[in-house]
């Protein structure tokens, strides 16, 4: 896989406990999955070629001067085919404006804007197997995109982090 820099919108604090809560039911329940573990909570923003890092720094110095915290709120569960379990957010107007912002020069540019939380990525049975679990303890989730991060996956890398003004 080659390796890409990704812009990703990361959640508060109390967002990341209430999620880990549903994550402890997976990993309880015997679930590990192959999505990323230890990087925060977050919405994948936009993707990118890895010689646009100084530039993408840059965003994200202009992010934190045009943007402040987002509130967010999630309250349904979503899959992409049979392998993907993830939090769906309502997205709101200063996240879809966020996606605009960032958008320009990403490898996404002719896409929309798909986001979501990951929960777990794993084989169809162990997904289907999980989703009853994970739906019966579901409530709305109401939190904040607190900061904006410049990763480079795979190793994960996390480059910049800035924290958005209340």
């Amino acid at each position: 896989m080659d390796k890409k820099l990704y812009l990703v919108a990361e959640l508060d604090e109390n967002t990341q406990k209430t999620i880990k809560e549903l994550e402890q039911v997976i990993i309880e329940n015997g679930f590990v999955g192959q999505q990323t573990k230890g990087i925060p909570y977050h919405i994948t923003l936009c993707s990118y070629f890895l010689d646009q890092e100084n530039y993408l720094k840059d965003i994200l110095e202009r992010i934190k001067n045009d943007f402040k915290e987002i509130p967010i709120t999630f309250s349904s569960l979503g899959l992409f085919g049979l392998k993907v379990l993830f939090l769906n957010p309502n997205v709101n107007k200063e996240l879809a404006e966020m996606y605009n912002h960032v958008k320009g020069k990403s490898l996404q540019k002719d896409e929309d804007l798909s986001a979501h939380t990951t929960l777990l990525i794993d084989e169809p049975e162990n997904i289907m197997e999980i989703l009853p679990k994970i739906t019966e303890k579901i409530k709305k989730i109401t939190g904040k995109i607190k900061y904006v991060s410049l990763y480079e996956f795979f190793p994960e890398r996390r480059i910049k982090r800035i924290e958005l003004d209340g």
